[in-house]
């Protein structure tokens, strides 16, 4: 009888992903800016989950190449399709899985270089209720936070992202309104719902929201099945 044994790594999100330059590249040959352009979302010693747009044209086999001005050499790594799946974007995350684990000397290097976000493990879950405003000429939704890191937040919601990538989050503070601009970098249907990842442009705004506790405000309560507040069930 054969033994196996498994070794659980932890991802690290990009903390900044427009400063990595991601390519899926053939798994042989080939030339330097060939393959597929791809946005790092988050890695581990053994894989890597990437952003891509789609429907993309993935090989079972590959190398990802990752190049940034904060490495000191260009980290060109074997691996193979895990899994793909596509969001209501039009983009697809894609997992790579290394056919060698990084060693523990060289994912260190990546960890040390600022790209990643070291204290990503630490995420709060929580259901604070807020407004969302994918553009203001289009209305206020309902929402709920339902997770929260320092880097960013999970949102859900009745609407997927539109075309811009900011959405402004409303949060009530001592009974005044105010308002946090975020960036989505992801989004997933759930049920009649979607689930958003979205990242702060500022940091002040992880310390606003945590100090909430769940909104008692009916404007911004649970859902409906039809993607409105309770209150306004028929």
């Amino acid at each position: 009888m054969s033994t196996f044994t498994t070794r659980c790594d932890r991802f690290f999100p990009l903390v900044h992903s427009e400063l990595v330059e991601a390519r899926l590249l053939p798994a042989e040959g080939g030339p330097p800016h060939a393959g597929l352009h791809a946005e790092l979302r988050e890695i581990s010693p053994s894989s890597a989950k990437l952003l891509v747009a789609g429907p993309p044209q993935l090989p079972s086999r590959c190398r990802l190449r990752l190049l940034s001005s904060k490495l000191t050499r260009t980290l060109e790594i074997p691996a193979e399709i895990g899994w793909a799946r596509p969001n209501p974007a039009g983009d697809w995350l894609v997992e790579c899985e290394f056919l060698t684990r990084m060693s523990d000397k060289l994912f260190a290097e990546l960890a040390s270089s600022g790209l990643l976000e070291r204290r990503s493990a630490v995420r709060f879950q929580t259901r604070i209720n807020v407004g969302v405003e994918w553009a203001r000429q289009q209305g206020r939704l309902s929402g709920i936070v339902r997770d929260l890191s320092e880097g960013g937040l999970c949102l859900m919601t009745s609407q997927p992202p539109v075309q811009s990538r900011d959405v402004d989050v409303i949060a009530r503070v001592s009974q005044e309104e105010v308002r946090i601009r975020l960036k989505t970098r992801w989004s997933l249907s759930v049920g009649e719902n979607h689930l958003i990842g979205c990242q702060f442009t500022s940091g002040r705004d992880f310390h606003l929201l945590r100090t909430l506790q769940p909104a008692t405000n009916e404007q911004f309560n649970e859902y409906s099945r039809g993607g409105k507040p309770l209150h306004e069930r028929t």
